[in-house]
């Protein structure tokens, strides 16, 4: 995928994934229709990883890899050791998986081949995709709500609030003045100090 995104965009490599799956379950249906094949189970994402790898392979085949104690490949060396192995095996063991390869790695090169003369398969998933997501947009669509505030109420409540503050604080303060007058100031805590002070 990293290598696929070197040439080309996010979109197609979606759309190469997505098609690179679908094409090659077509013709494995096909084949198992027309051939005996058996007991052949498709299964896995592995089509469409093949389709990715050969759209890359088909648009720049002499691109350098690094392997882990092999070193430095063209990438076309990767992909063709690993059609030959699909080759190899078909008859052997999962028919059905090493056809839809063979599919995928076709899908691939085809998509590379219709892009480079100006189709792009990749819009085909886009299309869908849209189709999808305006529908699912509609579903989750819910009209805005126009709230009214009223303005006399909120101003009102404040005014009551002020009010009530004032006359808690009115009442400290005149059982701290009888306090004084009682006992004097030094009677006073540091707490009532503060709030005297704060009144000022």
């Amino acid at each position: 995928g990293r290598l696929f995104l070197t040439y080309f965009t996010e979109r197609q490599l979606l759309g190469t994934y997505v098609l690179g799956a679908i094409f090659p379950g077509i013709v494995y249906v096909l084949a198992y229709t027309f051939f005996p094949l058996g007991n052949a189970l498709l299964v896995g994402a592995s089509a469409s990883i093949m389709a990715i790898l050969f759209a890359t392979v088909s648009y720049a085949p002499l691109m350098t890899i690094r392997l882990l104690l092999i070193g430095y490949v063209k990438l076309w060396h990767i992909a063709a050791v690993i059609l030959v192995l699909d080759i190899l095996q078909i008859g052997l063991n999962n028919t059905g998986g090493h056809i839809s390869h063979l599919a995928g790695a076709f899908f691939g090169y085809m998509f590379i081949f219709l892009l480079k003369r100006g189709t792009d398969l990749s819009k085909v998933t886009n299309f869908v995709f849209s189709i999808f997501s305006k529908n699912k947009n509609k579903k989750n669509y819910t009209p805005f709500k126009k709230v009214h505030v009223n303005k006399t109420q909120k101003t009102n409540s404040r005014i009551n609030n002020s009010a009530n503050t004032k006359d808690i604080n009115q009442k400290k303060i005149d059982e701290i003045l009888d306090k004084i007058s009682r006992s004097g100031y030094d009677s006073l805590t540091k707490e009532e100090k503060d709030f005297l002070f704060q009144q000022k």
